[in-house]
């Protein structure tokens, strides 16, 4: 029975919530999911800068788009080339307050939650300890 901690503040809630969504690098493969968790982000161009694409990039994007829909799909497709992107890095970019779309980002966080199998939790010495002496304990039983 060990205390449960809890987060305060909103600079630490948002490295907790980052650290439990899937960061491995998106793909073209996942547009289509990253375009439909982004319906309610109507700002292409400032999502586009908070997610690190440079100014001239977008303004080549939003001269040649058809539309704003195209415009946006463009702007992610550019990010995707990027390598960093991941579903981490835009909860983090909708988190900002820029975009302010906490609703989204805590959407997506519940949708694509970090895969343990990918990436343990560290856990702290004295559990690490615990287990090893329960296995100890078990072993002598056995004996």
């Amino acid at each position: 029975n060990r205390p449960v901690s809890t987060v305060s503040t909103s600079e630490n809630q948002s490295t907790v919530t980052n650290i439990l969504v899937d960061d491995k690098p998106l793909t073209v493969s996942d547009l289509v999911p990253v375009l439909e968790a982004t319906v309610e982000v109507t700002d292409w161009y400032s999502l586009g800068l908070t997610l690190g694409l440079p100014n001239h990039q977008l303004d080549t994007i939003r001269r040649d788009g058809y539309d704003e829909a195209d415009r946006k799909r463009k702007m992610i497709l550019k990010w995707m080339d990027t390598g960093v992107a991941s579903w981490s890095s835009l909860v983090k970019a909708l988190k900002s307050p820029l975009i302010n779309k906490n609703g989204v980002a805590e959407q997506i966080t519940k949708d694509h939650p970090r895969s343990c199998i990918h990436h343990p939790i560290k856990r702290r010495r004295d559990e690490q300890d615990d287990d090893e002496e329960d296995s100890r304990n078990k072993m002598r039983k056995r004996i």
